[in-house]
């Protein structure tokens, strides 16, 4: 047998095994959909509804299930509180995985959450940590808002109660929900954070209500 030959027949029991492992996987019964189970759901109502919307059927065939699918489907239901979907498949005992990663919160406006990116979602828990209000002008503000608050130093950020972003560039915090900041942008945050702490403590500002840090160099109170 020549070596064109021989390839030839190699070409064609690689397209033969081909063939019918996309049958045996595709059209077949025996790789199909045993049980479906989800990770990661907060209880057994939210376990039962992301079931209902991923309607992955017992018998349905592994190789069609498709993720991607999976994840538009819980969009367009309205589920924002997971961040990330992960579906796996396990060929031997022909179960699929539903894996649900939660957005965590952070913050809050009005009756929804926010989450370190800055993205608004409906919580299916309690939560029961206090976390600042933040409002914003637009969806760019907000997340700018959010990367401001989490870019405080800690023992200070446990003081806002709350940060409005007029702009993605112009911020105002509420400490101790007393005292209200003119926070300017994001620069100079060690700095400002440092004539707070200066300013909160002199004896002639105990009864202040409003303070301006926007130019670290000339700071004022009211």
């Amino acid at each position: 047998m020549n070596l064109r030959r021989r390839r030839e027949l190699i070409l064609g029991i690689l397209l033969l095994i081909v063939a019918s492992l996309a049958f045996l996987f595709g059209w077949t019964n025996l790789f199909t959909v045993k049980n479906v189970t989800v990770e990661g759901s907060p209880n057994s109502q939210i376990t039962k509804q992301v079931l209902q919307i991923a309607d992955i059927q017992k018998g349905e065939k592994l190789a069609r299930i498709e993720p991607r699918n999976i994840s538009t489907k819980l969009a367009l239901a309205g589920i924002d509180w997971v961040e990330e979907v992960k579906v796996s498949r396990n060929w031997i005992t022909r179960a699929v995985s539903i894996n649900l990663s939660a957005r965590m919160a952070v913050a809050i406006s009005g009756a929804r959450f926010i989450d370190s990116g800055g993205v608004l979602f409906t919580s299916p828990i309690k939560v029961s940590k206090k976390l600042p209000s933040i409002s914003a002008f637009d969806d760019s503000s907000r997340a700018a808002a959010v990367s401001l608050y989490l870019g405080l130093p800690a023992d200070f950020r446990a003081l806002v109660t709350s940060v409005n972003a007029s702009s993605a560039k112009n911020f105002q915090i509420r400490v101790k929900d007393k005292l209200r900041i003119n926070w300017g942008d994001d620069s100079n945050m060690a700095l400002k954070v440092k004539i707070y702490k200066a300013l909160s403590e002199l004896p002639e500002n105990e009864k202040i209500k409003q303070m301006d840090v926007s130019d670290p160099t000339k700071p004022t109170v009211k």
